[in-house]
Formats: structure tokens, C-alpha cells, sequence
């Protein structure tokens, strides 16, 4: 069972490694709410970026935010997105922290 887990680990982190990470914003619908620069109901990557610049648990903190959900000050909600691996949450928060006013 444990060699499965890893097995399983390994091959979602190399798929994750091969689809770039904007491929896997679109796939999870992230792009529904959230854009580069423009906040639409959730806010933008660039305002996410500048929030957590300088934070050392940056990566971290908005990989799990993106696996469990989040509930701003407005009435809507990112629902959890358990379906996202642990390997595509990271690239996904890696791509979205790169962004620059």
C-alpha cells in the first residue's frame, strides 16, 4: 500500500512537472474567477502575489488555499478543489506568486 501512495506521488508529480501551470489553472476553472491583472470575483493573481511578497511560507500557504478553499469579504467563495494534487497546487501557487505590478 505504502509503495502504491509513492508510486501514485511520484507519476502526479511528474504529470503536474509536464502541464504548465496556466494548462492547469484552466483545467481546474480557476480562470472562471481570477486573471492575471484583473480582479473579477475572486481576486487577481498579480493582488494575490503582492499580498503574500515577502511571506517565506508564501508557496505553501496559497498551495493549501488552493486544495481547501478560501472565503473572502465579498458573498462568494472558492470552494475546496480536493482533486488538485499536492505537485499541481504547488506549480499552480509557484506560477501565480511570479507575478509582478
Amino acid at each position: 500500500m505504502l509503495l502504491l501512495s509513492a508510486l501514485t506521488m511520484l507519476v502526479n508529480t511528474a504529470w503536474a512537472a509536464d502541464t504548465p501551470p496556466q494548462a492547469l489553472l484552466e483545467k481546474y476553472s480557476c480562470t472562471i474567477c481570477h486573471a492575471e491583472s484583473d480582479a473579477g470575483a475572486g481576486p487577481a493573481w498579480v493582488d494575490i502575489a503582492t499580498h503574500y511578497r515577502g511571506n517565506r511560507q508564501a508557496n505553501k500557504l496559497v498551495a493549501a488555499k488552493i486544495k481547501s478553499g478560501a472565503h473572502g469579504s465579498g458573498p462568494w467563495h472558492m470552494p475546496p478543489s480536493s482533486e488538485v494534487s499536492d505537485a499541481e497546487a504547488t506549480a499552480m501557487a509557484r506560477y501565480i506568486l511570479a507575478f509582478k505590478k
